[in-house]
């Protein structure tokens, strides 16, 4: 028979150590197997609520909160502070049918489209945000009317020559002027087109001369600016046809549910970048403009300071109003019958002048 020996004191003490060492280790391993299959349950069932079809609710995340941000001037889109009212370039593209398809239309934050003799439109681009543009075009002639209208944002006003009234207009009201004829090495010729549908010019050189001058932050009256309709109020479909003096020239505005904005047409396309870029827009403002040919290239003398009638669209909704315009500084703004002014949808805005007498369907 054996008998066994007495332990000691030193191998009890010993053994009772390595007891609550093994304890701590076993009660580590179950709580990290623990938490670890919990976070997974959980990935688990957020999968699974994502994945939901059956009309049930789906439990959506959070939404992102800037705690920074703040609506940018030109066109009340939420961005970081410091961002919100950089310093605004107009820029004069045309729209002869030899120039399409134009370039950075589809970046614009603001677009007028008015005619300038002819029938044939042209555009006044406005860029304020920041995001660069590799081309922008084709750069053309400033008129008197689109000179009132930039001072509206006291912009580097960006074109290629002008009418004798708008030019002599730019040196008087003192408008920082960016003529081709006189800025030639911020300017291009696209060999590939013909003159004068050639002429381009980008943000980087835009921006490398504002630098040059110390210009970023911008000196403009902002409109009001408010949230999306949400996507359960707004209408299935809607279109806005304006049909300018000849049929090259026709818009139709055809609106998406999903995205709240509308897509562009001209002469029954798509109206698209040179890039193959969609021109949509948040906000459509239709302002009806007297305007009467002056001289005989058919130049326009427009009624462009006062106010007239209006028609505002936004949300796939279109509404009955008034466009103001004080006086050739201040800012265009839109009201509805109650004289209540309109805030926009955060996003680009194209204002459409047409007289009275052309046809607008709704």
């Amino acid at each position: 028979m054996r008998i066994k020996s007495k332990k000691t004191k030193k191998q009890e003490l010993f053994e009772s150590i390595g007891f609550l060492i093994i304890l701590v280790f076993v009660f580590i391993a179950v709580y990290l197997i623990f938490n670890r299959v919990g976070s997974n349950d959980e990935q688990v069932v957020k999968r699974e609520i994502a994945q939901q079809d059956d009309g049930e609710e789906i439990k959506k995340p959070e939404p992102y909160i800037c705690l920074d941000c703040k609506r940018r001037s030109i066109d009340g889109v939420h961005v970081k502070a410091g961002k919100e009212n950089l310093f605004p370039v107009a820029v004069m593209i045309e729209n002869h049918v030899d120039s399409r398809p134009q370039s950075g239309l589809a970046k614009a934050n603001l677009v007028f489209e008015a005619e300038a003799e002819g029938g044939i439109t042209r555009f006044m681009a406005v860029f304020a945000d920041g995001e660069k543009v590799k081309e922008i075009g084709p750069v053309r002639s400033a008129r008197a009317y689109y000179v009132d209208w930039a001072r509206e944002f006291s912009p580097l006003y960006v074109h290629c020559g002008g009418s004798p009234e708008a030019l002599v207009k730019i040196i008087k009201d003192k408008i920082l002027d960016f003529n081709e004829f006189y800025k030639g090495s911020y300017f291009w010729r696209d060999k590939k087109r013909y003159a004068p549908h050639n002429v381009y010019t980008s943000s980087e050189l835009l921006d490398k001369y504002l630098g040059s001058k110390d210009l970023s932050e911008g000196k403009f009256e902002s409109w009001g600016f408010k949230d999306d309709l949400p996507l359960e109020r707004r209408p299935a479909s809607s279109t806005i046809e304006i049909e300018f003096r000849t049929k090259d020239f026709f818009v139709e505005w055809v609106y998406d549910k999903d995205m709240n904005d509308y897509v562009r047409y001209m002469a029954g396309k798509q109206h698209v970048d040179k890039d193959g870029e969609e021109i949509r827009a948040k906000n459509i403002a239709i302002s009806y403009i007297k305007s009467q040919a002056y001289d005989n290239y058919g130049r326009l003398d427009m009624d462009n300071i006062g106010s007239g009638q209006a028609v505002i669209c936004l949300d796939g909704k279109c509404e009955e109003g008034i466009w103001e315009k004080k006086t050739a500084t201040s800012r265009m703004k839109f009201f509805d019958k109650e004289k209540e002014e309109i805030k926009f949808n955060a996003g680009t805005t194209w204002i459409e002048v047409v007289r009275p007498k052309y046809k607008v369907v709704y």
